[in-house]
């Protein structure tokens, strides 16, 4: 794609200022309905984290496994039009980035019609893993911007994965698996802090663990630009509307206090 062209998807899909809240929506599983997304919209989550499934989902939980086992991934393009459609629906749609695992039958490595639609990709993978790599290039040639996953430790890899960010960088909050936690890292300040030194200009968002609005706030304090929240927002979306809609708001909450 060239500078212009990427330039002006840049400035189109350019992110808020204010707290970002990022937050998981499964494709293609039948027990989380679209219309679900009405209520994500509408208690200020900014990003829409659309996960596909994967055959091997190492780095996550027992919620998003079991969402990733119903779906069905052979509709995907269906499941991710139905998806795009409801957010461009709103007044003010959410961001729309697809959260993915580098798998070897991925559909972006050979279908450039995955990329319709979408804001940002992030690849979930091992370092210089070069089927992500591949996604990635895949991506940004059909105008989608990267945001980058950085997994622990960090390294010099991450440090300059991070000074390319497009969209934002996503930092593992927690070693191990997500799912939520009762404490947020206090060693996140440090990790953060060596991000900015590199020279890391995309906002930093921490995912992994983060459950609630007092953890969405105490991110903040620790120097990050917003949270992201997989796991828990998938398990109570499973409660109903109304318990999604009050977690959404706390978590809201705790980033505009």
């Amino acid at each position: 794609m060239n500078i212009g062209v990427k330039a002006e998807a840049n400035e189109r899909r350019a992110l808020p200022k204010t707290p970002l809240l990022s937050c998981y929506f499964p494709l293609g599983d039948e027990r989380v309905s679209t219309e679900l997304l009405d209520v994500y919209a509408g208690e200020g989550v900014d990003i829409i984290e659309i996960g596909m499934a994967s055959l091997d989902p190492y780095l996550d939980g027992n919620d998003v496994r079991a969402s990733m086992e119903r779906a069905d991934r052979r509709n995907w393009r269906a499941d991710l039009d139905a998806v795009l459609a409801r957010l461009a629906s709103y007044r003010k749609p959410p961001r729309a980035l697809l959260m993915t695992y580098a798998d070897a039958v991925h559909p972006g490595l050979d279908t450039p019609d995955l990329w319709r639609g979408l804001d940002s990709l992030l690849v979930v993978a091992r370092s210089d893993d070069p089927l992500a790599v591949r996604l990635e290039r895949q991506a940004s040639d059909h105008g989608v911007l990267i945001s980058p996953f950085l997994a622990l430790p960090l390294d010099e890899r991450d440090l300059a994965r991070a000074r390319e960010a497009e969209f934002y960088i996503m930092l593992q909050a927690h070693d191990g698996p997500t799912g939520p936690r009762a404490v947020l890292d206090p060693a996140n300040e440090d990790r953060i802090a060596r991000l900015h030194a590199a020279g890391a200009r995309a906002p930093i968002l921490l995912g992994f663990g983060i459950s609630e609005g007092t953890q969405a706030r105490q991110a903040m304090t620790l120097g990050a630009d917003g949270v992201i929240v997989g796991s828990k927002v998938l398990r109570t979306s499973l409660e109903g509307r109304a318990p999604l809609a009050t977690l959404l708001a706390d978590l809201r909450s705790g980033l505009d206090a």
